[in-house]
């Protein structure tokens, strides 16, 4: 496998040294967009990775297949934007929670986008969103068409190193293309100019803005699931709904599943409509 790497102003294509590879199965992938490596240059455009530095973050997924393992889709960044489109099918709160639930367990701080806003009734779109703002998320309503929500995603993104994950056809690289819209350009010269007819594992990409810090511009994801490292979905997935976090401490029993135990003081707040039941749903089903 061929990885790019920036370093010292130049571009590099470069392989993993050999002893690296060792006892790394777990994850499909080694090397993710984001990863800060030591390497040796070998020529002036090739290079061998010789050190992985530790990750402070990172965002991954359940490999889809038979034998499922942990896929890496970026590390080191600060905050993950969750793009979502407005209008139907994407706009799905399951899967929000989900990606919500990622971030948390990775380290990372989650952002909802909701994007194509102009083609919706963003008064119910709103709406459907009070819950989260309510939570403490951070939620804007963008378009790139129209540049609404430009600005408060330009504050995010400024001088930080940020993830933009979501569906295909979401807008996430129309996005990033109305906030510098030279990087299109850019994204072009380079594999023309340097990466053409190169085989790559990965199809994110990690880019440079000029207002300062970083953004990684991700493939459309069909499927996401979560992966647990240590299958304790329970505590993994909790801290990502703090409104049932909260709750918990008030339970009959300290183990509470918040499924079907007498006593339980989360199904008593969805049932008086205190935790919305769409949430609580998505909790439990993340959860088994």
């Amino acid at each position: 496998m061929q990885y790019h790497v920036y370093a010292d102003h130049n571009y590099y294509v470069a392989v993993v040294r050999g002893r690296l590879k060792k006892g790394k199965a777990t994850t499909t992938n080694l090397i993710a967009v984001g990863d800060n490596v030591w390497i040796t240059p070998t020529s002036p455009t090739q290079a061998v990775i010789e050190r992985i530095e530790e990750r402070h973050s990172k965002l991954s997924r359940r490999s889809p297949g038979r034998t499922p393992r942990e896929q890496i889709i970026a590390v080191n960044v600060d905050y993950g934007v969750i793009v979502m489109a407005a209008h139907a099918p994407d706009f799905n709160k399951n899967r929000l929670d989900r990606y919500i639930a990622a971030c948390s367990m990775g380290n990372v701080v989650p952002v909802i986008c909701i994007n194509k806003i102009d083609l919706a009734d963003e008064s119910f779109v709103r709406t459907e969103m009070a819950v989260y703002e309510r939570l403490g998320y951070g939620v804007i309503y963008s378009s790139a068409k129209t540049g609404q929500g430009l600005d408060a995603l330009c504050t995010v993104l400024k001088d930080s190193v940020s993830a933009l994950v979501g569906s295909s056809g979401v807008g996430k690289s129309s996005l990033i293309n109305a906030v510098q819209s030279d990087l299109g350009l850019k994204t072009n010269s380079l594999r023309e100019g340097f990466w053409k007819g190169l085989h790559t594992t990965t199809t994110a990409e990690l880019l440079t803005l000029d207002m300062g810090g970083m953004v990684v511009d991700t493939p459309g994801m069909r499927e996401f699931a979560l992966w647990h490292e240590d299958n304790n979905a329970w505590e993994d997935v909790l801290a990502s709904f703090p409104d049932i976090e909260a709750a918990e401490s008030l339970c009959r029993f300290r183990n509470c599943s918040h499924t079907h135990e007498p006593g339980c003081e989360v199904k008593r707040l969805v049932g008086e409509g205190k935790i919305e039941q769409a949430r609580y749903k998505n909790y439990v089903k993340l959860t088994k």
